[in-house]
């Protein structure tokens, strides 16, 4: 067991060096802005989107769709909730106030919300989850550290992937803890 676990690791890691690599090579500004716009369009007129009410979105690093547009239009209409990474293992997440109200930290240079209440994982009706890739099943190849895996198995929320899926043809190996999307989206 430990042995294919150690595979598994293996190959994720050798995965997301060849996506990384793949998208500082090929993706150009303008391709991320206009990628970005399309997933951002796709998720606005989402079924999933539309009944949600409390959502949990993430503010991208510079290899993921960027939703700020998205968060900046919807939050008169809807409650928004960015990550916090919390120790080494755990993301919580807070009520998204504005861009102002967001710091920078050491935690992969995220822009995190800086309240003081995490909100519980069981009053998200959706969470919008970016990732290097995923797969058919909708299994995801994250950053590697498992933030996600952990908090998902601790929601009941709608699972929306969102990548700019430069290999969409993979099958990704998985765990008993991994958790697949409901949806990915796609530009």
């Amino acid at each position: 067991m430990e042995a294919h676990q150690e595979q598994v690791r293996k190959i994720k890691h050798e995965l997301r060096q060849r996506l990384r690599t793949l998208g500082r090579t090929t993706i150009t500004d303008l391709d991320r802005e206009r990628w970005s716009t399309s997933i951002m369009e796709q998720l606005l007129r989402h079924p999933l989107w539309l009944s949600a009410q409390h959502i949990g979105l993430y503010a991208a690093l510079p290899d993921e769709p960027n939703l700020r547009p998205l968060l900046e239009e919807s939050t008169t209409e809807k409650s928004l909730y960015l990550p916090r990474v919390l120790g080494a293992e755990a993301i919580e997440f807070f009520p998204f106030i504005s861009w102002e109200h967001l710091k920078q930290t050491g935690s992969f240079g995220l822009y995190e919300p800086q309240g003081t209440e995490p909100i519980s994982p069981q009053v998200l009706d959706l969470i919008v989850v970016p990732a290097l890739a995923y797969d058919r099943e909708g299994y995801r190849l994250g950053r590697g550290k498992g933030y996600y895996d952990r908090y998902l198995a601790r929601t009941k929320a709608n699972r929306v992937g969102v990548s700019f899926g430069l290999q969409r043809d993979i099958t990704l190996p998985h765990a008993s803890w991994d958790i697949p999307m409901d949806v990915v989206l796609y530009p």
